[in-house]
């Protein structure tokens, strides 16, 4: 470590050398030479500087692999029937007693299918050893495992403080089974537009480094590698969750062996999860934009981004317009399971006017067929759908001249501030006082393992204009009864007709 630092002191002192004394200090003996000679010689002076550096940067990172490759480990999961390996990824030590963290998803298989599965540790000095898994959790990506035998002597710190934002942080792992790589990026904060704290790290995460620590310079873990979005975008889940993890799991564990009955762990923190999203988004102002005839839900919390689309062509008699808004990440279960999603979308429908109302309403009917839930389960994960239908009729609560807000005489509330008009302005008033009539589909399917969360998913097709119609969908994944239902009221009493 004290190599390192003076590495990074010695590089330092090189710049500011260059920067502010070779001018002054070659100045006097070059002003009855050949002015043409100045500008080689200031660049090899600088060229070798910066080959100085390079070098002293180049032994630094050597130096940092050097005092922490110990702690490096792959992580491989093992098919039994064929004693192969079906799947590899990365991990590091945390304690003196041989516990190692890693992400969840990685050893996932092994927590849904023990009987098949099994886990196994490979050291950078070629040693091999079997892995039990401790805890985990599902939310932020996260296990802890624990060597069986005798420990390894090494292990990283978990970093009390974050990285300042700039900072150049250090990431490593195993890289498509090609032995143990580092890679420097930089720290970018917390990335925004997520249930889930992912940080922003500019470098490329590979597969194979999933669950491989991130450091500082100090040698401290700040970070757990965890996914990428190539062009050295990559997310790393912030060391807290797993000093979090570590606490409860020293809290939770049996006296026994440490090992804790995962089913019901996982249930608790989905359950926890699903509450902490419904609570944010119930509480939230919930922004309207107008669509077609109506004002629909725009963007309720900074978690969850929109997007628009326009389709018009010629060819076709319907105009549509979308407008759909989602939660940019999801909770992994397994390859075929993911949940904890909250996404909702709108489609006007327009026909032309001469366009006859069964014409429209069978290609509304073809548009629409294609509705499905947002996130991926298996028959072993869900249950079928169980679905009710009926009619619903909603009142045109809105005159086309306000932003909705106001009672029944049109007063709203004078102190509030408005959005620009192209945003906020509800669309004209087309004088049809007639509720509005939609065809609602509601439908529910349970958890098989955790059977008190579901997936819902809901579809309100209008149907009382000839052609011109509005689909409302929306599908939350991994919540309770009690959640979707609140959810359900909120969303079909913000949408406003005029």
């Amino acid at each position: 470590m004290l190599r390192l630092l003076l590495h990074l002191s010695l590089r330092l002192l090189l710049r500011q050398w260059v920067s502010r004394n070779i001018e002054r200090h070659f100045a006097h003996k070059l002003i009855s030479a050949n002015y043409t000679m100045l500008k080689p010689f200031t660049g090899l002076i600088a060229l070798l500087l910066l080959s100085c550096a390079s070098v002293a940067l180049s032994q630094s990172y050597e130096q940092l692999y050097s005092d922490y490759r110990g702690s490096l480990y792959q992580i491989r999961l093992i098919e039994l029937s064929s004693n192969s390996k079906s799947g590899l990824g990365s991990g590091f030590q945390i304690s003196t007693d041989g516990l190692i963290a890693t992400n969840y998803h990685v050893v996932s298989q092994a927590v849904h299918d023990p009987e098949k599965f099994a886990l196994k540790y490979l050291s950078v000095d070629g040693k091999e050893g079997d892995l039990e898994l401790l805890d985990v959790d599902v939310i932020n990506d996260l296990a802890i495992l624990r060597q069986k035998g005798e420990p390894g002597s090494d292990y990283l710190r978990l970093a009390s403080t974050s990285p300042s934002k700039g900072e150049t942080i250090v990431s490593m792992g195993n890289p498509l089974d090609l032995g143990m790589t580092i890679v420097p990026g930089t720290y970018n904060g917390i990335a925004s537009g997520s249930f889930y704290d992912r940080i922003h790290f500019s470098g490329s995460i590979n597969p194979g480094m999933s669950g491989g620590p991130v450091i500082n310079r100090r040698g401290e873990v700040v970070g757990i590698n965890v996914a990428t979005a190539g062009n050295q975008i990559s997310f790393l889940v912030p060391v807290n969750k797993l000093v979090a993890l570590l606490l409860d799991y020293k809290k939770d564990s049996s006296a026994e062996n440490g090992a804790l009955e995962l089913q019901p762990v996982i249930n608790r923190q989905l359950h926890k999860n699903q509450q902490r999203i419904i609570d944010e988004v119930l509480k939230a102002d919930w922004q309207l934009r107008p669509l077609g005839e109506a004002m629909v839900v725009g963007e309720i919390v900074p978690s969850i981004q929109c997007w628009g689309n326009t389709t018009e062509d010629d060819d076709e008699p319907i105009k549509q317009v979308a407008k759909g808004c989602t939660g940019q990440d999801v909770v992994y279960l397994s390859e075929e399971f993911d949940t904890g999603r909250v996404e909702y979308e709108f489609f006007w429908l327009e026909g032309e006017e001469d366009l006859r109302s069964s014409r429209f309403y069978a290609a509304y009917e073809e548009n629409m067929s294609g509705f499905f839930p947002g996130n991926s389960a298996g028959e072993d994960d869900v249950t079928d759908f169980n679905c009710k239908q009926r009619f619903t009729s909603h009142p045109r609560n809105g005159d086309g001249n306000g932003d909705g807000s106001g009672d029944e005489n049109g007063n709203g509330d004078t102190d509030k501030q408005s959005e620009p008009a192209d945003e906020q302005k509800p669309p004209k008033a087309n004088g049809n006082r007639e509720p509005v009539i939609a065809r609602t589909s509601y439908c529910v399917r349970r958890y098989k393992d955790f059977p008190e969360l579901y997936d819902v998913f809901y579809v309100s097709l209008t149907v009382d204009q000839d052609n011109r119609a509005l689909v409302s969908h929306f599908t939350l994944s991994g919540f309770t009864k009690e959640s979707a239902t609140a959810f359900t009221e909120k969303f079909a009493s913000e949408i406003q007709w005029h």
